[in-house]
């Protein structure tokens, strides 16, 4: 998969409805597949020099209109949970 986000200035929004909006488009267009994983939100964040909440809320929002879903699983090594996203 290869998500393609490209942020402007805020003049064309917050930065969470910028990746919200960008990610349902390539969804909607078929660029993501149903049960493609997403990138963690703190990765993606990393690689778009933003903060992890725009992530988040964008993956909320996506979820919310059921474009997208989340699943959590506890890690065997750590025994911690893990999130993952992915396309529904």
């Amino acid at each position: 998969m290869m998500l393609n986000i490209q942020l402007k200035d805020r003049t064309e929004g917050p930065v969470y409805l910028q990746v919200r909006n960008q990610i349902e488009a390539q969804i909607r267009d078929k660029g993501i597949a149903s049960g493609e994983s997403l990138p963690q939100p703190s990765a993606l964040a990393q690689k778009l020099s933003v903060d992890k909440g725009e992530i988040q809320r964008a993956y909320f929002e996506l979820e919310q209109l059921g474009l997208i879903k989340k699943s959590a699983r506890k890690d065997f090594l750590s025994g911690r949970e893990v999130i993952t996203y992915s396309v529904s």
